[in-house]
């Protein structure tokens, strides 16, 4: 199994700042750098795959085309799951 290496969804919605940036050293070139969504396959912001064999495709693509089994047991309770840092966190 090979580790998928994830480029995150990123939103620069008016309340944003610096903090992605300086704090966590996330890349994303707009400003306000308002959420940055590490792992995500919410339709507004899906995670990128940037390398392996599904580099380009989301994770969502990549959960469809692997299966579900992919994600392990403790996800199975959960729909979607966009986990994000905030700017105002």
């Amino acid at each position: 199994m090979t580790v998928l290496k994830l480029k995150p969804a990123c939103k620069d919605d008016l309340w944003g700042g610096e903090r992605l940036w300086t704090e966590y050293g996330i890349d994303y070139d707009r400003t306000p750098f308002a959420e940055a969504w590490m792992l995500s396959c919410h339709p507004d912001g899906p995670s990128t795959i940037v390398n392996g064999p599904y580099a380009g495709k989301t994770l969502q693509q990549y959960i469809d085309e692997e299966g579900q089994e992919v994600l392990g047991t403790h996800c199975r309770r959960f729909r979607d799951f966009p986990i994000h840092l905030s700017s105002s966190a």
